[in-house]
């Protein structure tokens, strides 16, 4: 018998896959806005949407950059500001 050491760790037989895995519907598509936004929205934040795993036509956000290297961040005491890159 191997010693515990010699084990992998984590066992692999850990990784099965759920049964439910391969027949749950997604829960959103391409075409659907993430429900982040909507929630930010209803708690009144500002949004800011990157349009890397969904089209720009569908995120429903105050700022929406195709990816962070469009942003600029300045950190202050009591706020985040956000600027769009020239």
């Amino acid at each position: 018998r191997p010693s515990p050491a010699a084990s992998p760790t984590p066992s692999p037989t850990c990784w099965v896959p759920a049964p439910w895995a391969s027949t749950r519907p997604p829960v959103s598509s391409s075409r659907t806005p993430p429900p982040g936004l909507a929630a930010g929205r209803a708690a009144g934040m500002t949004t800011v949407a990157l349009a890397t795993t969904h089209p720009a036509d569908v995120l429903d956000a105050d700022l929406v950059v195709r990816d962070l290297s469009a942003l600029s961040l300045l950190v202050t005491d009591g706020a985040v500001e956000i600027a769009v890159r020239d």
